[in-house]
């Protein structure tokens, strides 16, 4: 009866700490799509500082795309090598940090640097996020938890438009920028303090998964069907979704003359639906696996 007791304890302990783990992730995730929506909502406010075209701020929403791809492949191997702890501190570290240098912008050249930069950082959030599943959910659970990751994205998203129309309102444009950094170096502070790798809760095959990865050159794995669908559908569902991401609010700008307090009234509806599609999504996918 003890012992019964004790290992329905230890099961419970196990599953609390899986779903914290998930939580810490879904909100480093939300903090992404906060910072990546920083330029788009305030952009018509850094106008007025820095002149900027439409064909530019094309260039700034294609330079964050350029380094985002290939942060993906990138970051994805960076943490192969030095594990999910140390490698998501890096990585949102470094984000962070270029999303508040974006604040000391006074010029279109600047901004398109800290666009890259942030780019770079931001790429490697779901290669760190997948590998936080993989190390803790067990196979009938993934699909679950990586809805709520995804419905992170959304959070974010609803989150920008009336946070940073308010600071743009109160404080200025650039304050977005520093708030939306030190946001960032919060939450690293908190996975600091809270995260740790638990390889020994891997199954055997996730560990055999892994291992054959490491084995693997970029070009074996590309190579692989399965692979080859996933990339596929992920390039049609991200295309229509970041052109949505980016470009949304100014059209509400230019297009149909809203100013930055309607925006922020607005501008969160598209990503509070695809919230819910997200959670969902994952939540009967996992249904159907049973």
């Amino acid at each position: 009866m003890t012992m019964a007791t004790t290992m329905r304890g230890e099961r419970n302990r196990l599953l609390e700490t899986r779903w914290y783990y998930i939580v810490l992730v879904t909100a480093a995730i939300a903090v992404s799509y906060f910072d990546r929506q920083t330029i788009s909502v305030a952009i018509a406010a850094i106008q007025h500082v820095i002149p900027i075209s439409e064909q530019q701020f094309s260039y700034l929403q294609t330079a964050f795309l350029l380094a985002y791809a290939v942060m993906y492949v990138a970051g994805g191997r960076l943490l192969d090598r030095i594990g999910t702890r140390r490698g998501f501190l890096l990585i949102m570290l470094w984000w962070s940090l270029a999303c508040a240098l974006h604040g000391f912008a006074r010029n279109f050249t600047w901004l398109l640097g800290m666009r890259f930069l942030l780019g770079m950082g931001e790429g490697g959030a779901f290669p760190a996020a997948t590998r936080v599943v993989a190390e803790w959910m067990p196979r009938e659970q993934r699909s679950t938890a990586m809805g709520l990751i995804n419905a992170g994205t959304a959070f974010g998203s609803v989150l920008a438009p009336p946070l940073i129309g308010a600071l743009i309102l109160n404080t200025g444009w650039r304050s977005v920028f520093f708030v939306a950094g030190a946001i960032g170096m919060a939450w690293t502070l908190w996975w600091t303090l809270s995260y740790r790798n638990n390889p020994a809760t891997l199954t055997m095959s996730t560990q055999d998964a892994r291992l054959l990865a490491e084995k693997l050159s970029l070009r074996e794995i590309v190579g692989v069907r399965s692979v080859q669908v996933l990339v596929f559908a992920k390039f049609m569902s991200d295309s229509a979704w970041f052109f949505l991401l980016f470009w949304l609010p100014k059209y509400l700008y230019d297009a149909r003359g809203f100013d930055i307090k309607h925006v922020s009234y607005y501008a969160w509806i598209p990503y509070a639906a695809s919230g819910v599609g997200s959670f969902l999504g994952g939540y009967f996918s996992a249904q159907l696996l049973r």
